[in-house]
């Protein structure tokens, strides 16, 4: 259908070219003129995580418009009056077989991560520099291992500084970024808010998505063969590939203790 729409989009134009030329290069001009505007119009997002809501809101030519949380309609309570019930004969329930999911697995490195992180920023910035009106990024490192939450926070402090002249030659920051990371022993998970706010020319996205998008499989690709060469490797050893995945049985939190319990027993010993 689309293809017969084109071709008699074609038709049309060929015909006005031949018998009114003038109109047919009004009708060409508008289209190029349109077509200028919307590709070369600033556009915009703003993306939050905050106090455990996510915040998406989309911004065209100075116009925002919210996407996330979605605003909450007041609805009235309709008077709904009772129907009679009809009674019908219990029907035999046939029990469905279910189907085994299947199960995306990604077992990604830090360094892999970074990677990947590292990557996304200079696809960005590759066809034309965004421009950073907003920044925000409060980590928290926590964990019941004061070991493993110390660590944590060095590798965030490091990756911070290791990115932030990238950001700095790749976007037009107009802005001064609010960034700090704390450790917290007491509390058993890790905590982040970030805000950031960008704008762009529509004519940006389909570049900067090809080199993001190219960015991301080529780590997508070496995990999967960084993966593939374990388990060849496990299997001549006969051994099982090692997986940092969380036990079904055993709650991550358990698995800390067990850990921080044998490095305080080594210690004493």
């Amino acid at each position: 259908m689309i293809g017969w729409i084109a071709l008699g989009v074609i038709v049309a134009l060929v015909l006005l070219f031949i018998y009114l030329p003038v109109v047919a290069w009004i009708l060409v001009g508008l289209v190029l003129l349109i077509l200028a505007l919307v590709l070369f119009v600033p556009i915009g997002a703003d993306v939050g995580y905050v106090d455990k809501v996510f915040k998406l809101a989309v911004r065209i030519d100075g116009f925002a418009l919210q996407l996330l949380p979605k605003k909450q309609k007041e609805e009235k309570p309709k008077e709904e009056k009772p129907k009679p019930k009809k009674e019908e004969p219990p029907k035999e329930e046939k029990p469905k077989e279910e189907k085994p999911k299947k199960k995306l697995s990604l077992n990604f490195t830090k360094e892999e991560i970074f990677e990947l992180i590292k990557r996304a920023i200079n696809g960005l910035g590759k066809f034309g520099k965004l421009t950073v009106r907003k920044f925000m990024l409060h980590f928290t490192a926590g964990g019941i291992d004061p070991y493993n939450t110390a660590m944590s926070l060095g590798y965030v402090n490091w990756a911070l500084s290791t990115l932030a002249p990238i950001c700095a030659r790749k976007f037009k920051i107009t802005c001064k970024p609010d960034v700090w990371t704390d450790a917290n022993f007491i509390e058993e998970f890790p905590s982040v808010e970030f805000e950031i706010s960008v704008t762009l020319r529509l004519i940006q996205v389909v570049r900067m998505a090809l080199a993001v998008g190219w960015g991301v499989v080529v780590v997508l690709i070496k995990n999967k063969l960084r993966l593939r060469r374990e388990a060849k490797l496990a299997k001549q050893n006969g051994t099982e590939p090692v997986v940092e995945k969380q036990s079904e049985t055993t709650p991550d939190i358990e698995i800390q203790k067990e850990k921080s319990e044998e490095r305080n027993d080594s210690h004493g010993e």
